[in-house]
Formats: C-alpha cells, sequence, structure tokens
C-alpha cells in the first residue's frame, strides 16, 4: 500500500498487542500500510515495547491498556478506531500454570474470547484471525502432525484453546 495514497488504510486490532507475536505482527501490519490499534492488559508484556515499537515503526501506535474481558472497553475501542479485523493473540499462555490454576485460564482465555466476540458483534467487525496452538493436538497420533491430526489436549490451556476453536466454528 502506497504511503502518499490518501485514501485511509484500513485498522486492525491486535489484542495482546504488547506479546512476542502481537507485536511482530504490528511492525509487519504496518508496514503493509495497515492502521494497528493495541490493546492489552500488560500481564505477560511490558509497557516499554511501545517505545520499542515506536521506534521501529517510525510513529507511536495506538496503545489501550485494557483487559479483552471488559466487553463494554472492546465495544468502544472497535468503534472509536473504526476497527475493520481482529487479530486476538491476548491469554494467559504457560502449560505448566494453567495445571496449577485452570479456572484462571478458562476465565481469561475463553470467556476473553466471548467477551471479544460479543464486541466484534455488537460493533459489526466480522474479521478475526485467532491465534490458537498445537497443544489442542496433544500426544502425537502420527507425524508430522497436521490439522487433520485428532485433538486431544492434555491439559488446560491446550483445552482453552481447543474450546475456542469450537466456540469459533459455532459463530
Amino acid at each position: 500500500m502506497n504511503r502518499s495514497d490518501t485514501t485511509v488504510s484500513p485498522t486492525v486490532l491486535l489484542t495482546g498487542g504488547l506479546g512476542y507475536i502481537g507485536s511482530h505482527c504490528a511492525v509487519v501490519l504496518h508496514e503493509a500500510g495497515f492502521r494497528v490499534v493495541l490493546v492489552d492488559n500488560l500481564s505477560n508484556a511490558r509497557i516499554e515495547v511501545v517505545d520499542a515499537l515506536a521506534e521501529i515503526m517510525g510513529e507511536r501506535p495506538v496503545f489501550i491498556e485494557g483487559d479483552i474481558r471488559d466487553t463494554e472497553l472492546m465495544v468502544s475501542v472497535l468503534q472509536k478506531h473504526d476497527v475493520s479485523a481482529v487479530m486476538h493473540f491476548a491469554g494467559l499462555k504457560a502449560v505448566g500454570e494453567s495445571v496449577e490454576k485452570p479456572l484462571d485460564y478458562f476465565d481469561c482465555n475463553v470467556g476473553g474470547t466471548v467477551s471479544l466476540l460479543q464486541a466484534m458483534e455488537a460493533s459489526g467487525v466480522h474479521r478475526l484471525v485467532f491465534s490458537s496452538s498445537a497443544t489442542v493436538y496433544g500426544a502425537p497420533v502420527y507425524l508430522p502432525m497436521d490439522e487433520a491430526h485428532p485433538k486431544g489436549p492434555t491439559n488446560p490451556y491446550g483445552q482453552t484453546k481447543l474450546q475456542i476453536e469450537q466456540i469459533l466454528e459455532a459463530v
């Protein structure tokens, strides 16, 4: 996309936007001409990432500190920034911790995704990229694994990712 083009670039919301994957996607999307809005509750990221992104991108990205479980906040962000698509990276991510604190993982990962989907529906946003995990497959039945591989997560983290995939198939 030509930066001198006078048309308004589409805006992509990145949940978990200050995390490793989210921040790298922000740079690539920015370089491709998209406007990016980052939402992160900073539970797995550092605020200093905003400064690093500003240096790399040549401009400060829009950053909102908040939690995707706050549906009203998410509706506000989606509408205020005229978001046309969402890349969903937010969530708790440690397999071992998920075994110790499964309710936290179901609340954050599954509950947060439901909240985000409700906000998207209320805002008329219908494009979503969801970052799942190979943990949804569990122990390999065959190798190399592919998307046709049977699913059978062996920990709460993988179970949350599979539940989200099932929710997305249903909606």
